[in-house]
């Protein structure tokens, strides 16, 4: 299939990595201690979510979300991020363009605006593009 982008758009960087975990609490204090995590105070799409935690490094930025299981099957997502909104309009076309399904740009203004986009991989596991306005 042929994209509707001229080249496959770039990154940015890293976001974050989620993860699921048993217990949200006890390994939130383990991040903290062992990483020297701290509890963020930026977003990520998942942040409605109520069983769970953003971790993040404020010096580089880096960022992990642990999810409580619950009843759920364990499982993970990456997050890239990307230069600008606009990139994810073109992120859209090139998923498009070679036919990969995606939820579209979602944006996002409070309390704090960014902008993400979800599609996934050939074993359904997402991934998950995000802007932060700043």
């Amino acid at each position: 299939m042929t994209s509707t982008a001229p080249e496959r758009p770039s990154f940015a960087g890293f976001h974050h990595f989620a993860s699921t975990v048993s217990d949200v609490v006890k390994s939130a204090a383990w991040y903290e201690r062992v990483l020297g995590l701290t509890p963020a105070s930026t977003l990520c799409p998942e942040d409605g979510l109520t069983d769970g935690v953003l971790l993040s490094d404020p010096e580089s930025g880096i960022a992990i979300r642990l999810q409580g299981a619950g009843e759920r099957e364990p499982r993970g997502h990456a997050a890239l991020s990307v230069a600008s909104r606009s990139q994810l309009d073109t992120w859209a076309g090139w998923l498009d363009g070679l036919g990969v399904l995606h939820g579209g740009v979602v944006d996002v203004g409070d309390p704090e605006p960014y902008a993400y986009l979800v599609f996934h991989d050939p074993d359904d596991l997402p991934l998950v593009l995000v802007h932060v306005a700043g």
